[in-house]
């Protein structure tokens, strides 16, 4: 495991300058600031973020991905939805601590793949449902963020979805 150098905000400030020119010329390079070693920002060259096309890009292959491993290899099915896979639950309670919009969006487009566009979809289709309960097996989050996340996710995802998905 890497130890990371935090600076404290004090350094931080005073060498700011000499931190941009760092960053600037090595866009790998990555700087934290924080308090008592713990990290709470990073500057990093803006060469290094990510395109957003290329980050939907992403997202939306592994949405598919995850959505067939999730029928092929765990049998996903209709009230039998036991294993949503790791993977796929990391990054939604990411994304949820992050962007929540954006991961109502992601958990759309997986249920979609589950329920429309998989070539061995299970009938009758998976629901909403199934998904979240699924979901709470996967994701370490708290009591409250799943409560959150399945709220959220009962109020917008049928209107992303164009009907009710736990039909």
């Amino acid at each position: 495991m890497q130890v990371l150098e935090v600076h404290p905000v004090s350094i931080f400030r005073t060498r700011l300058p000499e931190f941009v020119r760092a960053v600037a010329a090595n866009a790998a390079l990555r700087i934290y600031v924080g308090a008592y070693r713990k990290p709470d920002a990073v500057l990093m060259s803006s060469a290094a973020e990510m395109p957003r096309h290329i980050r939907d890009a992403l997202l939306s292959t592994f949405v598919v991905r995850e959505a067939d491993r999730a029928i092929t290899d765990f049998g996903a099915r209709r009230g039998h939805f036991a294993h949503i896979g790791d993977p796929f639950g990391k990054i939604l309670a990411w994304l949820w601590r992050t962007n929540p919009d954006e991961a109502m969006q992601y958990l759309t487009q997986y249920l979609m793949h589950l329920r429309d566009h998989h070539p061995n979809r299970p009938e009758p289709p998976i629901r909403l449902d199934d998904v979240l309960t699924a979901l709470r097996l996967a994701i370490d989050i708290t009591d409250d963020e799943y409560t959150a996340i399945c709220d959220q996710a009962r109020t917008e995802v049928p209107s992303r979805y164009g009907e009710d998905p736990n039909t």
